[in-house]
């Protein structure tokens, strides 16, 4: 089943000059309700664009864009959003972080207090709990900001190349801690990235965008097993099919 469907969708933004530049142009994709769909392509594809049509900050000039059979003005509060940076409040200690979304759902104290504490162990913060974020490395940060959108109880998160400037070592182990969080919460996740290797470690479908403006230039349906071996030899194709289609397009 589709969590999201998205239909010849258009958009176009006004340049600073006042010219009429298309973004994406007829995009159309669908992503499996359970599972993480990555979408990769070259800088100025409307990647970007394509999640900030979904999670309702802006609108398609053509197409329709619907999550779970509901349109995303009717979806307020109950995407999860993550992005490059960590956007954590730097005068908050990570605790407090985390349990934002609690706090302006009016979820008693100590219930709050519990669940965070949860997450934290979770997420391997249990000893960063009273630490500002300054004080943490940029992989810690970034536990941190997962730990939010798990507060959000979201079952959907829309996520913005989150690993990107991260060391290799902290990318992949917070890339196999998504895969553990989809099968443990059913979530469903749609995952921007400019990484070939992160989209097929990943995801369950990849959808190729093309240079600007944005058109679907392939789909392409992962079956390698997880957990997934990148030096295996069907790990090597997919990575290769990839590679070719964006470059086709270049």
């Amino acid at each position: 089943m589709s969590e999201i469907v998205v239909n010849k969708v258009v958009k176009e933004y006004v340049s600073r000059e006042g010219t009429t530049v298309r973004a994406l142009d007829s995009v159309s994709f669908e992503a499996a309700a359970g599972g993480i769909t990555s979408i990769v392509g070259p800088t100025g594809s409307g990647k970007s664009t394509v999640l900030r049509i979904l999670c309702g900050l802006d609108q398609a000039d053509e197409g329709t864009v619907h999550v779970g059979g509901q349109t995303p003005d009717g979806l307020k509060g109950r995407i999860g959003f993550m992005t490059q940076r960590h956007t954590l409040f730097p005068w908050m200690r990570v605790r407090e972080n985390i349990g934002l979304p609690l706090l302006l759902k009016n979820i008693p104290e100590n219930e709050a207090g519990r669940r965070v504490t949860a997450i934290c162990g979770q997420l391997g913060l249990a000893g960063a709990g009273d630490l500002y974020p300054y004080e943490l490395s940029g992989g810690m940060m970034q536990r941190a900001a997962l730990g939010r959108l798990l507060a959000t109880d979201s079952r959907l998160w829309l996520m913005d190349e989150p690993f990107a400037a991260l060391d290799e070592r902290s990318r992949h182990q917070l890339q196999l801690l998504l895969i553990e969080l989809v099968r443990e919460r059913g979530l469903s996740v749609l995952f921007v990235t400019h990484s070939i290797d992160e989209a097929v470690y990943l995801a369950d479908r990849v959808v190729v965008l093309s240079a600007g403006p944005g058109r679907v230039v392939e789909t392409v349906d992962i079956a390698e097993a997880r957990p997934r071996n990148r030096l295996s030899p069907s790990y090597g194709s997919y990575m290769e099919k990839i590679r070719t289609s964006i470059e086709s397009v270049l």
